[in-house]
């Protein structure tokens, strides 16, 4: 624990599971192009690349604590949770499917991870240590 009594170890999990999934989903579009050819399409990586950015920025937000920007991380990871979940239902090959899979579980979990009290109080929106106590 930390002189706030926040464990930095939760945050650093939560922006490493965001910008973790970026960056693999990046990878596996690249994989995908380098073995299916450019006949996939072009455009395989606009999103790819695009989500990737979001979520590091969202990593850095979240080792920030910026409280202004957490609706947005929050807003950027579900909507990143529903791109991972398309490729999922959608047609392609297996291991995409379960690669996405895998990537939508590490956004939920990401999300449940900053509702979680050390993340909170990291954000600076929960400052108790006992929820019921409310006097300073």
């Amino acid at each position: 624990m930390t002189e706030s009594g926040i464990r930095r170890s939760e945050i650093w999990v939560c922006a490493g599971m965001l910008g973790g999934a970026g960056l693999i989903f990046v990878a596996e579009s690249l994989i995908r192009l380098a073995t299916e050819g450019p006949s996939v399409g072009g455009s395989i990586l606009y999103v790819p690349i695009a989500q990737a950015v979001l979520d590091v920025l969202c990593a850095a937000v979240i080792v920030v604590g910026s409280r202004a920007l957490r609706p947005g991380v929050l807003v950027i990871a579900v909507l990143g949770t529903l791109v991972h979940m398309v490729i999922v239902l959608g047609g392609g090959p297996v291991w995409t499917r379960v690669v996405s899979a895998v990537l939508a579980v590490a956004q939920v979990y990401a999300v449940v991870l900053l509702n979680t009290k050390p993340i909170r109080i990291h954000f600076g929106l929960d400052t108790y240590e006992n929820p019921l106590d409310l006097e300073p």
